[in-house]
């Protein structure tokens, strides 16, 4: 991604914001900080592939929502209980989900098989999406190009691969535990 960003300037960010995610609007700011990108075009490039991808994945996840394939992820018990959770409480769940790693396609998709209107998402995409890039494009213009040597000496397939499983965990674990705690607590002890 680091090579995308360095190679094609803001055509780069979009891309890697847009597959990717927070590493290339990250890269991004650290180019700005370098003057090799205008600072306010990298957090508007990557907040469309933000918004973009996001109602890209909602739109596929609702589409397809009778398809075996979502069948398949929301006959287990644990994105039950997060389809529950988003139910209840789907303004929170879409502030926060694009703040989490790992979030970002399991997120639309999971809000998508919800009682949330495509036109509330839409407009929580928007808004969160432009914080998202600003904070993210913030974030390699403080710490400059020390984040971008860093980010390209450790960032590889591997280590990406195994943040994302226990970002995906971490956010299941929780999930499961808030169920199975709201659960006890509408069962009246005997």
């Amino acid at each position: 991604m680091s090579q995308w960003v360095e190679h094609y300037g803001l055509l780069g960010v979009f891309l890697a914001a847009f597959i990717e995610g927070e590493i290339g609007v990250v890269l991004g700011g650290a180019m700005a900080h370098l003057g090799k990108l205008s600072g306010v075009h990298v957090i508007l490039v990557a907040w469309v592939a933000a918004v973009v991808s996001a109602q890209l994945f909602f739109t596929v996840g609702r589409s397809q929502r009778d398809s075996a394939w979502v069948h398949k992820l929301t006959d287990k018990r644990a994105f039950a209980l997060a389809i529950r959770w988003i139910d209840r409480h789907p303004r929170l769940f879409c502030l926060g989900y694009r703040f989490v790693y790992g979030m970002r396609v399991v997120g639309p998709v999971a809000i998508s098989q919800s009682h949330l209107s495509g036109r509330t998402f839409f407009l929580f995409n928007l808004g969160t999406a432009l914080v998202w890039a600003s904070f993210g494009a913030g974030l390699g213009w403080l710490f400059g190009p020390e984040l971008a040597h860093v980010v390209r000496s450790w960032l590889t397939l591997p280590h990406f691969i195994v943040a994302s499983l226990v970002a995906l965990g971490l956010f299941v674990g929780v999930i499961g535990w808030r169920g199975r705690r709201s659960a006890r607590a509408a069962d009246p002890a005997p």
